[in-house]
């Protein structure tokens, strides 16, 4: 009687048994070790930016810097979150130099050579605009004060300009030389000033004019220009144009701060 063929059964070696799921354990290992690189490096490199940051060659924890005086409150970069703009001591080291801390950069500029004392810093909030314009007064001891206005673009602080000037001319108090307001528009600014009347006649007398200014990033486009008034009288001009007797500043969309 021929018995039935019996299979025979190689035990599998344990060292085989084991070998996938150490295999798995170790690429899980390595996975995570790389995620933990990754990220360091990331941190690293952000920490590294930070500390390489500087405002006009001094670095960010310079005491220069550290000891800055806040000067407004703005929105710079339109991110929903007001920035503090400073501004660092006459003389020294960086002199000068407004800046502000945005969400992902730190913008500056430094005020022209010859400027007189910041006696005060607002935030204006263009219609339609993305981020707000910072405006800096300083007054001439003599009587007077200049206006300046910055933008925040390609990580700088741009000041508005046009033709190469200041986007408000200097304007004097000691004389009713240039009587004049600024107020936002949709996407800009709008300057109504007091000229002198042309023709001049016997009386002085001045003709009102309206001008647009278009803002774009830091790039600024002269609109139409229009006569709202002729030869108004020194009386009438107070009386029905007092916002340009009182150089009005940004009345509709100024933000202190």
């Amino acid at each position: 009687m021929v018995e039935p063929t019996r299979s025979r059964l190689r035990p599998i070696p344990m060292t085989r048994v084991l070998i996938v799921p150490v295999l798995a354990l170790v690429l899980l290992l390595t996975g995570c070790g790389s995620g933990e690189s990754s990220s360091s490096k990331d941190e690293d490199d952000s920490k590294d930016a930070a500390s390489t940051a500087s405002v006009g060659g001094c670095p960010v924890d310079s005491p220069a810097v550290t000891d800055a005086r806040p000067i407004a409150k703005a929105d710079l970069d339109g991110d929903g979150r007001a920035d503090v703009a400073k501004l660092t001591a006459a003389g020294g080291d960086c002199s000068s130099f407004v800046f502000a801390r945005l969400s992902e950069a730190l913008v500056t500029t430094q005020l022209p050579a010859g400027s007189t004392p910041l006696s005060a810093a607002f935030g204006v909030e263009v219609p339609g605009r993305e981020g707000a314009l910072l405006a800096t007064r300083h007054d001439h001891p003599r009587g007077g004060f200049q206006l300046r206005l910055y933008a925040a673009d390609g990580g700088k602080l741009v000041e508005l300009k046009t033709r190469g000037r200041s986007l408000v001319p200097f304007i004097a108090l000691d004389v009713q030389e240039h009587p004049l307001s600024i107020d936002c528009v949709p996407g800009g600014v709008e300057v109504t000033e007091a000229v002198a009347h042309e023709p001049a006649g016997v009386a002085s007398a001045w003709d009102v004019r309206r001008t647009s200014y278009a803002v774009e990033g830091a790039e600024v486009t002269k609109g139409e220009s229009s006569e709202i008034a002729d030869n108004v009288m020194p009386a009438e001009l107070e009386a029905e144009y007092p916002e340009l007797v009182r150089h009005t500043l940004f009345q509709s969309c100024r933000r202190a701060g």
